[in-house]
């Protein structure tokens, strides 16, 4: 998915190299004069260039033969990468994309989240007349939910308009729609039981912070999943629990009880079920002998991310073969699946930077998180799977940065002076 979304990306045109985009190259300032000027509202495409609905969108909406010369005489179009202009996000309120903004007279007045085809683009604008039409229709959608058997329920529906809720500021039919979803996602669609768990969470705990029925409500569903000491809970119980806590920033409530429970063997096998869950979470909360027994098998883990991070760099690294007839210099809709190779050809004459971007963040990233491992490692008397885990390391990212985050983790830790005599050695190499 990260390929293709780079791919598409970097094969997006710049709406002023098009001259049958439906987009004007102007600021938003602008667009907004030209609009006023024209006596015409300014639509403004919200996206990024990593954001493949983004993509979808310029390659199917805003070509429709249609709709484009439709939109210009109504409209002053501006597309804004949101990476690049960070201000105009935070002051919109920008959470999704795309993100299709309506303003009127210099002032925005409507806006629509995710992927629209032309019509659904047409009929938007068409309604702007009659105020915020979008999110008229979405509370009509809630009300509509209320009449509906639990069983006959759209769930991706739901989710969608709860979210989209969100971004229009609506917190408390959101936070009641937020909630609906946590209860009932489990027994009626458990295939959204990922975004439950790592998504959910995050989109109540702000509303946990400014409702009171929202922080009552996490705060009873907690009480009702609260561990007992003499009797450990389900895997899905903790995990629900873990996340209730996480809403109320309550994530000390967890390391208390996990770094209790590890210490018995019974516990030990339940919370490494949730290791990745638990690992930084425990960390962070300063029980660093707690984030090293939840671990499982972390060098074992750590072989194989570093195996798959060494793939990536050999197909970013491998040469991109010359074209061998002008008709392959264009690139089928069917090969973005072939590997970054494809993104070197089809990108013949773009810097490398990107590529070597990305390689940096991931090198980065596994390198402290491992780092993090084997100081929690040395913390919990595993010192052999700690050396295990630094020799593996060091073979495929064998460089000072690799050594210092070894060491500098180990500090932060407590730990260091328990193998000075190697930790020595790994700075001197440095030197």
């Amino acid at each position: 998915m990260l390929k293709l979304t780079i791919l598409l990306a970097l094969l997006a045109p710049r709406a002023s190299e098009d001259p049958q985009s439906v987009f004007r190259d102007l600021s938003l300032a602008e667009a907004v004069e030209v609009a006023s000027a024209e006596k015409k509202l300014v639509l403004l495409d919200a996206m990024t260039s990593w954001c493949g609905p983004c993509r979808q969108m310029e390659l199917t909406t805003w070509r429709d033969p249609q709709l484009v010369p439709w939109l210009k005489e109504r409209a002053v179009c501006i597309k804004l990468d949101m990476d690049k202009h960070a201000d105009i996000r935070q002051r919109l309120g920008i959470r999704g994309y795309p993100t299709l903004v309506a303003f009127r007279d210099g002032v925005a007045f409507d806006q629509v989240t995710g992927f629209k085809t032309a019509a659904q683009v047409r009929a938007w604008i068409e309604e702007l007349k009659h105020g915020t039409a979008d999110l008229r229709r979405l509370l009509q959608r809630v009300e509509s939910f209320k009449d509906m058997r639990v069983e006959d329920v759209n769930f991706e529906d739901r989710r969608v308009v709860a979210e989209s809720l969100l971004d229009y500021g609506q917190d408390e039919v959101a936070g009641e729609e937020l909630l609906w979803l946590w209860n009932n996602i489990p027994k009626h669609a458990p295939h959204l039981a990922a975004w439950r768990w790592d998504v959910l969470p995050g989109e109540i705990s702000p509303l946990v912070e400014r409702l009171e029925t929202v922080r009552a409500a996490v705060s009873t569903k907690r009480l009702a999943l609260r561990p007992l000491t003499n009797r450990l809970p389900t895997i899905t119980h903790l995990r629900d629990w873990i996340e209730l806590n996480a809403m109320l920033n309550d994530d000390s409530a967890t390391a208390i009880f996990c770094g209790a429970a590890l210490e018995v063997k019974s516990g030990r096998t339940l919370m490494r079920k949730l290791d990745h869950r638990l690992f930084l979470l425990l960390v962070e909360q300063g029980d660093w002998r707690a984030a090293g027994l939840v671990l499982d098998n972390p060098v074992q883990e750590a072989r194989m991310s570093l195996a798959s991070l060494k793939s990536l760099n050999d197909r970013v690294a491998r040469p991109a073969r010359e074209p061998k007839t002008p008709l392959q210099e264009k690139p089928s809709t069917t090969s973005a699946g072939r590997g970054l190779p494809l993104l070197k050809a089809v990108t013949k004459g773009e810097p490398a930077e990107r590529e070597e971007r990305i390689k940096r963040v991931l090198q980065e990233e596994l390198r402290q998180h491992i780092s993090l491992q084997y100081a929690a490692l040395l913390s919990s008397d595993r010192d052999l799977e700690a050396s295990r885990l630094a020799e593996v390391l060091l073979s495929e990212l064998d460089d000072g940065a690799s050594r210092v985050a070894l060491v500098t983790q180990a500090i932060a830790a407590g730990v260091a002076q328990e193998h000075t005599e190697r930790h020595v050695r790994w700075l001197d190499e440095v030197r």
